[in-house]
Order: C-alpha cells, then structure tokens, then sequence
C-alpha cells in the first residue's frame, strides 16, 4: 500500500492516508506519543494537554521545553549529519534517544529542544525536573494524554488503539482518562477507542456497556476467542459483572492449578533426595 501511494495511485491514498494519520497504536512499552506536541505553544492542544495533566494529581504544572546544544544530542554522527541535509526552513523531525528531542531548522540554524516537567515548589517556585525524574506512571500519563485529547477534539477523527491502558496507572487515572473521553463521545463524533486491559475494576456496567466489554478465551488447543458480555442473557444491567467473571461464570479467567506445589512436604521429598 505504501509503494502504490508513492506511485500515486489514486485508489489507494484515502487507505494510506487513515493508516497514516487516523489510525493511532499505543504498545505498554511506547514513550512519549506525539510528545513533540507538547513543545510547540501554537499547537491546538498544547494548552488543553497541560490543562488535563494538572489536574491528574501528578504534580506536574505543565510539560515544556528546554534548548539544548546540538552538540550534546546523544544521536549518533550520521543521523545529525543527515538532519542537517535533509531538514528544510522551518521543518522539525523527532529524535528518540534516552531523551525526548525535537530538533528544528530556524534561521538556517538546527536549534535542538527536550520535554521536560515543571513543578511547584512549597513557596510556589517553580521547578524544572527531567523526564527521567519523574515515575512510570507519570511517564504513562504523558504518552498516553495526546491521543485521549485527540479523541476529546471534534477537530480530529482518529481511532486509537491502546494496549495494556492500565500498564503503570492507578486505576482511578485510567478511569478517570476513559470518563473524559466517554463524556465528550456523541453521535457527532466518529472518534473510536479500543483497548486492552487486566484491571478488573474497570469491568463496570456504570462505566461501560456490556456490548462495549469482550473478554478473551483460550481453548484446549491454545487459541484465544473473543466474547462479548452482551452475549450472557442472564446479565442483569444492576448486576455487579465483576464479581461474576472473577467467579468464572462468564469465561476469561485463567484456570490455575498451584495447589501443593509448594508445600513443606515438596521441599522435604527434594531433600531427601540429595542426601
């Protein structure tokens, strides 16, 4: 598909295009998406992304920048070497290293910029912090904040797709980030969310439908099927599905058989055994 686009084949551009900016993949182990939206104060979300990461009880203000020499990029030669052929006036390409740097020809100069957080201070001065100071789950909220703004926006129609959301956050932050984009959702909006999870408590019939809750089967063989919980007609809409599926009842629960496995009596046979 990316060889007919580049070929210009008309029929295949609106495919390439939703692939490339609609379609929105979030792995457990991504840092920082779309973080260099979060260094350029002209961007449509950069005041709306700093407004939600305040109130996340993170302690962070707001996300900014800091310039940086060139020089001190931790990129090897050839990769700045080709940055400063290939970057035109105004042009800005993201680098992923151990830091997050977004570098930008200006005034046929590369003027190189990190993210970095701002923190309150007792007496209220501010404090810049790297990225490395702040924890995993602070670092999960940032990489996962620009796309739930996106799916909030009515300018933007994107499907996103996030597995493990719960990786690294609390469970009241996730919920609290599925509620934001739950109460902006309307017949209006063609924006999608999917994702995948293992916090239970986010099984809730007051968070989300039954038909908006599969959960993953795997059979005898090793394949995995997907099942909705609309499927169960006994599920009444007041019923309190977690308890239900952590009971077994609606499939979906790994089957473990630990038993005795580490009882007294295994180690004392294993010892046996070597004198």
């Amino acid at each position: 598909m990316t060889n007919s686009a580049l070929q210009e084949v008309e029929d295949f551009k609106p495919v390439y295009n939703w692939f490339k900016h609609s379609l929105i993949l979030i792995a457990p182990d991504a840092k920082f998406g779309n973080y260099e939206l979060f260094l350029d104060e002209d961007s449509p979300l950069y005041s709306k992304m700093n407004d939600v990461l305040s109130r996340l009880d993170t302690g962070i203000l707001r996300l900014g920048s800091t310039e940086i020499p060139r020089e001190n990029i931790s990129i090897p030669d050839l990769t700045k070497k080709k940055l400063n052929e290939d970057l035109k006036e105004g042009e800005s390409a993201k680098v992923m290293g151990s830091e997050r740097v977004v570098i930008t020809r200006r005034n046929n100069q590369l003027v190189a910029k990190k993210l970095v957080t701002y923190h309150s201070k007792a007496d209220g001065v501010k404090v810049k912090f790297e990225m490395g100071q702040e924890s995993d789950g602070t670092l999960k909220a940032i990489d996962l904040l620009p796309a739930f703004v996106m799916l909030c926006s009515s300018a933007w129609d994107v499907v996103v797709i996030i597995d493990e959301i719960d990786h690294s956050l609390h469970t009241l932050l996730t919920r609290s980030l599925l509620e934001m984009y739950l109460s902006n959702c309307s017949s209006e909006s063609r924006n999608q969310l999917l994702f995948t999870t293992h916090d239970v408590l986010l099984m809730d019939q007051d968070l989300l439908r039954r038909d908006e809750m599969w959960v993953t089967e795997r059979d005898s063989d090793g394949a995995s099927s997907l099942f909705s919980f609309s499927e169960y007609k006994d599920v009444r809409n007041d019923k309190d599905i977690r308890k239900s599926y952590l009971q077994g009842r609606l499939g979906g629960v790994p089957k473990i058989f630990i038993g005795d496995v580490l009882s007294k009596s295994c180690f004392s046979d294993k010892n046996e055994e070597n004198v």
